[in-house]
């Protein structure tokens, strides 16, 4: 008798699935619907372009070196001089290239054209490092994330066409849908860029108990608008382009749908490969934790008198930040506020800010207001809110992003997001219901997929969050405040251990767009 010895080693072990997201025989990924229909969405859609195309190199047209003083106006200049230029084919202008050196930086640069970039030759102390100088009174929050050394501005974002509003007529329009009624289709067509409008009645907002409970006050909720493309009209039935990240649903206000014009968000514009550095007073120290312990801590630097962010997007779509890094800002390294959309930010760093450690800073990653946005392989040290979201309709996603001391915790923050995904974050992360004089809960269908670090997803009324092959802790994070832990928890999903596939976002990139998709990412 033959004896056949087999390596425990050449037998593969099992693969680990979820089980609402699974790849089939055929390696094609199976959605599996709750009760109502949803299904964890596809957010393939974020990122420069709808997402797997490779960011452009831009012609240089204007090269730079830093002089005395103020650099400021020879780099506006330059910018100014770019934005005189025409268009080309593929929609740029060209580039001004900032050779290595310090940039004494007295005020902001504004880029408010198309097809334009700023790039440095490099994002270490020797590149090219833009240090800005000058006095900000950052006293309240809202003043903290104020001051940018470049401001990238369009004049407006989607404008709706008056008297194109139809109402959505389905009952229920589920997460996941790209397919719905509404009442008449009137003279829409493939190609119509829509917003996708979600109402919030009062009902609702009794629902999901957003309520002051001394004053019986409600939160208000405005609409969420997702931004859509037509893409076939059949009958009253429309289809768009990329799928609905909140439910729709008649009850609790129900919906509609508005054409709308896109032509005053700026587009094209990047900011690669260099360093930026917010000078400070180092006198300025405090030892005290604010919002964390009540003892004090090590000593820090506490100045707020200086440049809150590097650099600030509004009203602009189809543009990167790219190899930058950032030292001693209060706030954030790149934040996306209203208007901006299509997104990418990718191998940056951000760490050593200087600020008091108080709601309002600290919050390097920011898609404030924006939508379609992708940040990734993205890193922060000494931060709060990481890797954050404002009240946003999304596909937005974190990516392969990590952050080392965090004094608070990776979120959607103080409004209601839908559709975020954090894949392959490693940070403390909340998906949660905030204890406010008015609470609110701060995020629906959001997924945490294959995240390390400790983590609280809460499951909202109306609504459900994610958390598939999570290495971590489920617990109060001892330094986020305002908890409500009475709340249930989200759906949680193979707890210790990883999921195939490794990256969700990735994964449903290359079934939607192929190979060359993900290589166009950098992977």
């Amino acid at each position: 008798m033959a004896l056949v010895f087999l390596s425990t080693a050449a037998i593969p072990a099992q693969e680990n699935h979820s089980s609402l997201v699974y790849p089939d025989d055929d390696g094609k990924l199976v959605y599996v619907p709750d009760e109502q229909g949803n299904v964890i969405p596809d957010y393939s859609y974020a990122g420069y372009m709808g997402g797997g195309v490779a960011l452009p190199d831009v012609p240089v047209k204007i090269t730079l070196e830093p002089v005395e003083g103020d650099n400021a106006p020879q780099i506006q200049l330059a910018i100014d001089q770019i934005a005189d230029m025409k268009i080309d084919e593929h929609g740029f202008r060209g580039a001004v290239l900032l050779k290595k050196g310090i940039y004494h930086m007295h005020k902001p640069l504004w880029i408010i054209s198309s097809g334009i970039v700023l790039r440095g030759e490099g994002n270490g102390p020797e590149g090219t490092v833009l240090t800005g100088y000058g006095k900000h009174d950052n006293k309240s929050s809202q003043a903290a994330r104020s001051s940018s050394i470049i401001e990238i501005r369009g004049m407006d974002g989607a404008e709706e066409m008056y008297g194109t509003a139809s109402r959505i007529t389905d009952p229920y329009v589920s997460v996941g849908t790209r397919t719905f009624s509404i009442e008449n289709s009137g003279e829409l067509k493939s190609g119509d860029t829509v917003i996708v409008r979600k109402f919030a009645n009062e009902d609702w907002i009794r629902e999901v108990g957003m309520i002051n409970p001394k004053t019986g006050e409600l939160r208000d909720h405005g609409p969420l608008d997702m931004e859509r493309t037509i893409t076939n009209v059949k009958g009253n039935r429309i289809t768009v382009d990329i799928p609905i990240v909140a439910p729709i649903e008649t009850r609790w206000g129900g919906g509609e749908i508005i054409k709308y014009t896109d032509n005053k968000r700026i587009t094209n514009v990047g900011i690669e490969n260099m360093r930026g550095v917010s000078d400070f007073d180092p006198s300025l120290k405090t030892t005290r934790i604010y919002q964390t312990v009540p003892e004090s801590g090590p000593e820090y630097f506490r100045d707020e008198n200086h440049y809150s962010n590097f650099i600030s997007m509004r009203n602009a779509k189809n543009c990167w930040v790219r190899d930058i890094t950032v030292r001693h800002f209060i706030h954030a390294l790149a934040e996306m506020r209203n208007g901006a959309k299509w997104i990418t930010v990718r191998d940056c760093d951000a760490r050593e800010f200087v600020s008091v450690l108080m709601g309002g800073r600290r919050a390097p990653y920011n898609i404030m207001q924006g939508q379609l946005c992708l940040v990734m392989r993205c890193t922060s040290d000494d931060g709060r809110h990481d890797f954050v979201t404002g009240g946003i309709a999304g596909p937005s996603v974190f990516l392969d992003c990590t952050a080392g001391t965090s004094y608070s915790s990776s979120e959607p923050h103080g409004a209601w997001a839908y559709g975020v995904l954090y894949d392959n974050v490693a940070a403390p992360i909340t998906v949660r219901y905030t204890k406010r004089t008015t609470p609110v809960w701060c995020g629906g269908f959001c997924c945490l997929w294959n995240c390390e670090g400790m983590f609280l997803v809460q499951k909202p009324p109306t609504a459900q969050n994610w958390v598939i092959g999570q290495i971590g802790k489920y617990e109060m994070i001892h330094n986020i405040p305002l908890v409500d832990l009475t709340k249930p928890p989200g759906f949680i999903e193979s707890r210790g251990k990883h999921v195939t596939p490794r990256s969700l976002y990735l994964t449903q990139l290359k079934e939607r767009l192929g190979e060359q998709a993900l290589r166009n990412t950098g992977y």
